[in-house]
Formats: structure tokens, sequence, C-alpha cells
């Protein structure tokens, strides 16, 4: 499963790395078509940028593209889109749920596009609990990827040595009805510990992890406890699925918990870009006053629509980005070179520790009115008394 520092990696990654955005899936399954359109594409691509470079660069590039093209050619594909990025000490392939718009480019690795769908579509949590096991997983871009099983091992042995009584038959066990009762409790007990752990577990996934949120699978016997013991903070980000599922495998539990995790999130962009319309003064929405706020480092938070296009110019010397059409830049009249609002924002949030959310359907229909997006702008630190 892919993470957000995966980004970091590929941002350090030696370069000229070629960056390929590609929709896979055939659209018309009626046609069978000699050369799949996505490697038609791929290879009239590849030939205009091979037109653009110097010879001794175009030996590099065709390396890479051979490379790629060996990957594409006869794959039957069970996903939308792919992202692959590929260089002398880099291969990485990642498949994606949704379409993309085909890219690919040569030189620095262009990650925007995979930033979007990282962040549009964050982690979430998944334990699926019996009275037999715990198994955890992480949801994301469509994937439910196992991060292990916590097994409920009770032994209740000598429990039965002490509580149980006669034989009332060969057949036949009774128990006095006040050993009974201790029986149930002392297990009720075993099954509360398990819980309480499964939810310490819990907790240290979802700082790996940065869960968005988290869905207890099971009866409300097993996961009550596991809900009560999360700090008081994660309360509302936590649901439960009262269905016993922990034995079925984990596409069965995907198709069963993807809509309600599509329809949490769903919720939570609404709920996050009316908080935004509601707190006027503290955020700035408009393209040249965010994007200046952005370089400075004054946005704590930019909410983006997810199809927003801001084409933009940036600074090859001082990496500085405007909107102006002006041949050289403002700062240090450096080379400018076109780009978009979409490729400069991972390192924006990377060196100033900034948070992007992007959104879609009813939330960027209701981003919109705003322009496409809008940032919340960091408060000034109160000074110290005295």
């Amino acid at each position: 499963m892919w993470r957000n520092d995966h980004l970091q990696e590929l941002a350090e990654a030696p370069i000229p790395i070629l960056s390929v955005y590609l929709n896979t899936m055939n659209q018309d399954s009626t046609r069978h078509l000699q050369m799949p359109a996505r490697l038609a594409w791929f290879r009239r691509r590849a030939a205009e940028v091979a037109s653009t470079l110097p010879v001794q660069e175009n030996k590099q590039f065709q390396k890479e593209v051979e490379r790629v093209e060996k990957f594409l050619d006869g794959r039957h594909p069970e996903e939308r889109a792919l992202a692959i990025f590929s260089g002398a000490s880099t291969w990485a392939a990642l498949p994606l749920h949704a379409s993309v718009e085909n890219v690919l480019e040569w030189g620095k690795p262009a990650v925007g596009q995979l930033f979007r769908f990282l962040t549009e579509h964050p982690p979430y949590g998944v334990i699926a609990v019996d009275h037999q096991v715990a198994r955890m997983f992480v949801y994301r871009l469509g994937e439910l990827t196992p991060l292990g099983e916590k097994a409920f091992d009770i032994d209740k042995s000598q429990w039965k040595k002490k509580d149980l009584g006669h034989f009332a038959s060969e057949r036949t066990r009774k128990t006095r009805g006040s050993n009974r009762d201790l029986y149930d409790h002392r297990l009720e007990a075993q099954y509360e510990r398990l819980c309480h752990e499964t939810a310490e577990e819990a907790v240290n996934l979802w700082k790996k992890f940065e869960f968005a949120g988290l869905f207890l699978v099971g009866s409300e016997r097993l996961t009550s406890p596991i809900r009560a013991k999360l700090a008081q903070h994660l309360s509302p980000l936590v649901f439960s699925i009262p269905e016993d599922l922990a034995k079925f495998s984990g596409r069965s539990i995907l198709r069963r918990i993807e809509p309600l995790i599509a329809e949490f999130e769903a919720g939570r962009q609404v709920v996050m870009v009316k908080q935004l319309l509601a707190e006027e003064g503290k955020f700035v929405t408009n393209p040249d006053e965010v994007l200046a706020r952005l370089q400075e480092g004054s946005i704590h938070t930019l909410v983006v629509a997810s199809d927003l296009s801001l084409r933009l110019h940036q600074c090859r010397q001082c990496g500085r980005g405007t909107r102006s059409a002006d041949p050289a830049c403002a700062s240090c009249r450096g080379e400018l070179r076109e780009t978009s609002l979409l490729e400069m924002l991972p390192g924006l949030a990377a060196n100033h520790h900034m948070k992007v959310e992007f959104v879609s359907g009813a939330a960027e229909q209701l981003l919109a009115k705003m322009g496409g997006m809008g940032g919340w702008l960091r408060q000034p630190k109160a000074r110290a008394a005295g």
C-alpha cells in the first residue's frame, strides 16, 4: 500500500525520471483492438517528447520508455489507471481505482496527480472481530490491505475443573447456577481484556497510518468494549458495522464496507467545506492571494476542488510560482517554466507542514462558490505575558 511518505521518496530520487499516468481499462469492452488504446497513446506521446531532447538524453529516455512499454505490453489490467515512475534507480507502478489525465513527462517526477489521489482518499482502519480473532486492515485507493491479526485465545480448562459439577449421565454434565454465573463472568472479563488490547493496537495503527476514521465490524458485544477504550477525541471517527464478517475473505469484507467508507468520506468533506464557508475572516479564497500565502507558509490547511485546473509559471531558479505571463521571474529574473498548482502543492505542503484536502461531489459543488479553493490562515501566537 502506498503512503504519503512515498511521495517524498520520489521527490528525492535521482533525476531524470519518466512519469506516466495512464488510463488502462478498455472503455469499450466490445472492441478488441489490435493495439490497446493505452499503448498507442503511450507510444505517440513518447515520440513527441523524444523529438525535443538532445541525442544523449534521448538515449536514456528511450531506455525508460522501453522499460515501461514492456511492462504495459500484453498486460491485462484490473485497475482503472496506473501511475508509473521509472528512472535509473527508480521503479514504481501504482494501480488506481479512478480515471486520470493521461500524462507522460520526463525530468522531475510529476507527482501532482498521485498527491491528489492520496490526499483525496485518506486511509481508513478496519477491524473485523469475532470470538476467535480480530483482523486488522487499512483501506485506501480501493484496496483492503491486511495489517495483522490478534487471536482471542482463552484457556477455560482450569475454570471447568473448578466450576463444573458431577455428571448427571455419561453424556451430560451439569453446573450449579452460581458456578455457571462465575464461569460466564470470567469469560466476559477475558473478552473485555482482549478487546481493550485490540483497542490499544488500533491506536498504534491509527498513529502509524494516520487513519481518517475506523470501522469496527462485528457484534456489539465485541465492538463496544473496543470503542469504549479508544480516546474520547477519536470517538466521532469510529463506526460500528454489526455484522459477523471476521471469517470472510478480504474481498468480501471490502465489498461490504467500501460503500460505507465512501458515504462517510463524502459527508466529512461536506462538513469541512461548510465550516470553511462559515468562518469568514479566517481563510482566503482569491487565487492570487492563496498562491502568495501558500508560498510564504501562512496557510495551515488548503481545501481544493478535485477538478480545479490552475495553470502557473514556476521559476527554474528560485522555485516561486506565479499566474503572471511575464517571461522572467519578478523576484530573481530567472527563467519560467509552465506548471500547475497541482504539481507545486506536494512541495509546498512538505516545506510548510501544510495540510491539503481535495474534495469532490457535493463538497466540490459548495467549494465552487468560492472559486474552487480556500485556505485557513495560521493564527499568530499570543505573546507571553511580561
